[in-house]
């Protein structure tokens, strides 16, 4: 899949933004009412696209941001934290530089068509333990997540790619003032 790469510069902060539509992929985004961060895909096909998403934000530290179309979704920018620290105020700055430039660079996403099951034999659940940690409301999500939760993210939509499990839970792995995030394979999940 092709990307767009933005290469954004805010004071000291050399980002670079990957951005995409929600509809053009078949994901969407819903926060509802503080508690839970729904995040869903159509099928397999839109699974393994999102995991390939987290797999890359993993492997170049970009910032992605999914951009909704319907004034019921919510807009969420995912990132590693550590490397990216970024708050609503560089938000709003991002979404402004993005809607007056053009993208510097095209990228290739490399989409895997398969589930690395070994990454299950050597699970270790406590590591994973408070590695992502989520702030949104209606309108605006943000996803902080750390080189781990990016690999239990990656590993666990790509499970959800070929497994018949439909959805999965990763409220043990948020911060505990964070929603719950809720991961669903809308055709999958009975």
């Amino acid at each position: 899949m092709i990307l767009d790469r933005y290469e954004i510069r805010l004071g000291p902060l050399d980002l670079r933004v990957v951005l995409l539509h929600q509809k053009e992929i078949g994901v969407t985004v819903n926060e509802e009412m503080g508690r839970l961060l729904l995040i869903d895909a159509k099928d397999s096909p839109e699974m393994l696209l999102l995991s390939a998403l987290f797999k890359h934000c993993h492997d170049t530290d970009d910032v992605l941001y999914l951009r909704r179309e319907s004034p019921s979704n919510s807009d969420i920018f995912i990132f590693n934290g550590a490397v990216t620290p970024l708050n609503r105020k560089l938000i709003k700055e991002i979404k402004w530089v993005l809607n007056r430039s053009k993208s510097e660079e095209i990228i290739d996403l490399n989409i895997e068509s398969s589930e690395d099951e070994a990454f299950w034999g050597k699970w270790e659940s406590w590591k994973y333990e408070r590695q992502l940690r989520i702030n949104g409301d209606k309108d605006l999500v943000l996803l902080n997540i750390s080189k781990l939760g990016l690999e239990l993210l990656t590993h666990s939509c790509a499970h959800l790619a070929f497994s018949y499990a439909g959805h999965s839970h990763f409220d043990r792995y948020s911060t505990l003032n964070s929603p719950e995030l809720i991961i669903r394979n809308i055709a999958r999940n009975d």
